[in-house]
């Protein structure tokens, strides 16, 4: 197993997938085959960049389209989030949010590239299933905010200035501020048990991974035009790719994202 390692080639002798090259200059043979986690877009026009693939795949992979950003707000606390209602504690992620129409709202305005006034989220403590992951005591909570924009190019409440739409330190801690701001009418101990934060944004995504192009942490919009016999291309409907001994799997493929593994599953069942 090689990690901390670019791919920067998959190897394509006589038509088949034979190997992968890396960024070092290194070069790995398969035996079977090469399975790629990626998006179609960074399979095709990157890794098999010197193969022949066919114009009509080249295209679409160029068409891929990524859904929109996400803010990850991790909180360590001093003590377990006090939920009013107790039942709170045994679910797994609830949504905060005003309704179907405070959500339709703030999707709205992730689309125009707003801020959402008040956005929706989901909040999750995975030490009310595992108390090891925080010392005695304390707990750790993340608050996840989806349908952000990657650059905003404004405010929808009209109070944060966005500058350029560059996720810079104050940018993210006012935003930060907003959302905290909406948690604490849930669980009236935010922000005051927080002793601690650290913020991902859609930047910070885009950095750490390539596979979510500007910053979408799903690996590809999921609307039902680049889903099911759509995903990951019309092209290609499959984990089948067009080289033999290439198989894909990961957030682009169908079912898409998720913690299910049922990509892997898949592939593994019917590649």
């Amino acid at each position: 197993m090689r990690t901390h390692t670019k791919a920067q080639r998959i190897v394509v002798k006589h038509g088949h997938a034979v190997g992968v090259l890396t960024s070092e200059g290194e070069e790995f043979h398969v035996k079977q085959a090469v399975v790629a986690s990626t998006g179609p877009d960074q399979l095709y026009l990157s890794l098999l960049a010197n193969a022949e693939v066919s114009f009509r795949l080249l295209a679409q992979a160029k068409q891929f389209r990524y859904g929109r950003g996400c803010v990850q707000i991790h909180l360590a606390l001093n003590e377990p989030p006090r939920w009013p209602d107790a039942r709170f504690v045994k679910v797994g992620q609830p949504h905060l949010t005003d309704g179907l129409d405070g959500f339709t709202v703030a999707i709205a305005q992730g689309m125009s590239d707003l801020l959402p006034a008040k956005p929706t989220f989901t909040v999750d403590c995975s030490t009310n299933l595992d108390s090891t992951r925080a010392p005695a005591g304390k707990a750790v909570m993340r608050v996840q905010v989806l349908e952000v924009p990657y650059r905003p190019r404004g405010d929808a409440a009209g109070q944060i200035d966005v500058g350029d739409g560059t996720w810079t330190p104050d940018l993210t801690e006012r935003f930060t501020e907003r959302v905290l701001s909406i948690v604490t009418k849930h669980i009236p101990n935010i922000p005051s048990a927080v002793i601690g934060h650290a913020v991902i944004t859609p930047d910070t995504i885009a950095r750490y991974n390539p596979n979510s192009g500007p910053g979408d942490p799903y690996g590809g919009a999921h609307d039902l035009a680049q889903s099911y016999l759509f995903r990951p291309l019309p092209a290609q409907p499959s984990h089948r790719t067009e080289v033999p001994n290439l198989f894909m799997l990961g957030a682009a493929t169908w079912p898409g994202h998720g913690i299910n593994g049922g990509s892997g599953y898949k592939l593994l069942s019917h590649g």
